[in-house]
């Protein structure tokens, strides 16, 4: 097990081009199977085990991109691919459309980490400083169909996460907490810096570099 190391980055998309398939699900169900997912709250309950599936029109064509709906999910043109499972520890997933099948385009699999990112009374303070003005002194919320807590979006950089958490051999983590709103459900990823370095550079007009404090 690699050592935990400060040096993690996030990476934020400035738009989040096409569609996952079908609409009904998000995109969901082909991930997660029917019953994979919470409908309450939109949050998987358990590992992803299909393809991301994008509909047909306006199927994303840059080198790296993040779907609509989907905010933790990262998706890489084949060319690309096969030069990062080279160069680094990732595990990659297939992009599908509906009645095409494989795409070629890969989904970048996260390690999902066990012990939590964040400490509480930090992560309390970054949600009330985002979300005060409209909602208080909620932070989150518990879903009432499936008992998960969710809390109020955050940035990866707007609260600091704990390195001894990162303790991983991926060069790509996801946090075990769980953000959104309403039917949004998405978890924090981190990505060694070389590796996000990486996926910047070959979609700089759509991704920006976000520094995270990790201590």
């Amino acid at each position: 097990m690699q050592e935990p190391s400060a040096d993690w980055v996030a990476i934020a998309p400035r738009f989040t081009p096409g569609w996952p398939w079908p609409e009904d699900s998000y995109g969901l169900g082909p991930m997660y199977g029917n019953d994979g997912w919470c409908r309450g709250c939109g949050t998987p309950l358990v590992e992803q085990s299909g393809p991301l599936v994008m509909q047909g029109s306006k199927f994303p064509t840059a080198d790296v991109w993040m779907p609509n709906w989907l905010f933790d999910v990262v998706c890489v043109s084949e060319q690309l691919a096969a030069d990062i499972s080279e160069r680094f520890s990732v595990d990659l997933g297939e992009v599908h459309k509906p009645r095409k099948g494989p795409t070629g385009v890969q989904q970048i699999l996260p390690a999902l980490t066990v012990d939590s990112w964040h400490r509480q009374e930090e992560l309390v303070l970054a949600v009330r400083a985002r979300h005060s003005e409209h909602h208080g002194d909620q932070t989150g919320s518990s879903c009432a169909t499936c008992g998960r807590w969710k809390w109020l979006p955050v940035g990866e950089n707007e609260a600091p996460i704990v390195a001894s958490a990162l303790m991983s051999t991926s060069d790509v983590l996801a946090s075990p907490e769980v953000f959104g709103d309403g039917l949004k459900s998405y978890r924090h990823l981190l990505f060694r810096r070389p590796l996000g370095e990486t996926l910047v550079a070959a979609s700089p007009r759509n991704w920006h570099l976000v520094e995270a404090e990790v201590n």
